[in-house]
């Protein structure tokens, strides 16, 4: 063994004692008790200060009402009609004891006005600080979003400007290199230079290819994956190459709409447009170049009549769909777009929650092993392993977004957001 085998060999080995090492489990059991318990807690101390501080200023509410009725009954029938009969009946001044009973009222009224000022400065600055403490959770609460990242949309580490504006796919390499379609290219990127162009719909033969649908990576095949509507490409990122899978191709009547290559897997699923308006599920095998199994639509609800978009992570398959209800005593129809997630079986685990109405397409893009970030449009949601939504976000209008893929994180903890960008027609890296 050299010397260079036997150093991998220790730094593999005091890696695997390490790992043996960990009490993953117990720390993150312990910081889940210690994150219930401060949420019981909080809730305890929040509704009893809420209790109480309701029940003091229900009564400073009661008593402010009778310090007014009290003294201004005193002033109104009192104080001020001696004193302007004064003035009016141009009488001598007030004895001196009278002087002094009126100045003993007037200082008594004066001296509770102001200890209810105080009050009402105390009850003021003690808003402020309810406030204040509002402004606090929300900053932790702001620190702690995932999508928190995309305030810097407008002010990328990078930026590559496109020919064109209109296609929304986009696809990232294990090694940083990015694939888009624009202007009737395919073009490759790495993280500092555009690299390399392939025409689209130029072949040399001049047969028809149709459309592109849709572009994945493939861990198993290491290349960049073009599906079009009628065909199925790879393109090796380091050679630059298109070529055509002739042995994948969609059945008679259909059309390829997405594809979902699983991570750990030679397998794909095809998710197939029908003459129908229907929408079939394939899974092939890239390793013999056959089909595995078709899924008809029937795994889909009576309503649902376009699926934009199919990702997979290790445990699941997240297809997105949308759904078309005509309105009862009405022709006008409404439009819900949604993520549903599978198994590998076809299978659906979850149903997800309506995300919005109309707009263009929806894409989806694993955010990590357990979460899917999800775009349309302007429209950003974190969705988590159950579908539910765990954050949203809005781009802001003066900007158009078409795509977005997620990188993993760093060892500074850091993700990398690549984004297809329609308005200005660029794509960025954040």
């Amino acid at each position: 063994m050299s010397v260079s085998d036997q150093l991998l060999h220790e730094r593999a080995r005091s890696l695997l004692t390490l790992i043996d090492g960990l009490q993953i489990e117990n720390d993150l059991r312990s910081s889940r008790r210690t994150l219930d318990d401060w949420r019981t807690e909080m809730f305890s101390l929040i509704n009893n200060i809420h209790l109480t501080t309701t029940s003091k200023l229900d009564s400073l509410t009661g008593r402010l009402n009778q310090l007014k009725q009290r003294h201004s009954a005193v002033l109104r029938q009192d104080i001020i009609p001696n004193l302007s009969k004064t003035m009016i009946e141009r009488r001598k001044h007030l004895s001196d004891q009278e002087l002094t009973d009126i100045k003993k009222k007037i200082t008594k009224i004066d001296s509770h006005l102001q200890v209810f000022g105080r009050l009402l400065t105390k009850i003021t600055n003690d808003e402020k600080k309810l406030v204040e403490q509002i402004e606090i959770l929300k900053n932790i609460q702001r620190d702690n979003m995932e999508l928190s990242q995309l305030d810097n949309i407008s002010v990328p580490k990078r930026r590559f400007v496109l020919d064109s504006c209109h296609s929304p796919y986009l696809a990232v390499s294990n090694d940083n290199h990015m694939l888009i379609e624009d202007d009737n290219h395919l073009v490759l990127f790495d993280e500092q230079r555009r690299m390399n162009e392939i025409p689209w719909q130029k072949q040399k033969d001049d047969s028809f290819i149709g459309s592109i649908k849709d572009l994945i990576f493939s861990n198993y095949l290491e290349q960049f994956c073009v599906l079009s509507s009628i065909h199925f490409f790879t393109i090796d990122p380091h050679m630059s190459t298109l070529d055509k899978t002739e042995q994948i191709k969609p059945s008679t009547g259909s059309h390829f709409q997405s594809i979902a290559c699983l991570p750990n897997s030679s397998d794909a699923f095809f998710a197939l447009t029908t003459s129908g308006s229907r929408t079939n599920i394939e899974r092939w095998s890239f390793l013999s170049g056959s089909l595995i199994k078709r899924w008809y639509h029937d795994i889909f609800e009576s309503d649902d009549r376009l699926i934009s978009c199919i990702r997979a992570n290790e445990t699941c398959l997240a297809i997105c769909i949308k759904q078309q209800k005509t309105e009862k005593n009405s022709h006008l129809t409404n439009e819900q777009w949604r993520v549903d997630l599978f198994d590998f079986t076809l299978v659906r685990m979850y149903r997800g929650v309506n995300l919005k109405s109309g707009g263009l397409g929806m894409y989806i893009t694993p955010f990590d092993d357990r979460s899917w970030l999800t775009i349309n449009g302007n429209d950003i949601w974190l969705l988590g392993e159950q579908g539910e939504c765990i954050e949203e976000k809005h781009i802001h209008e003066r900007e158009q977004l078409h795509n977005i893929i997620v990188r993993d994180e760093d060892i500074h903890g850091q993700r990398q957001f690549i984004i297809k960008m329609g308005k200005p027609a660029e794509l960025r890296i954040i």
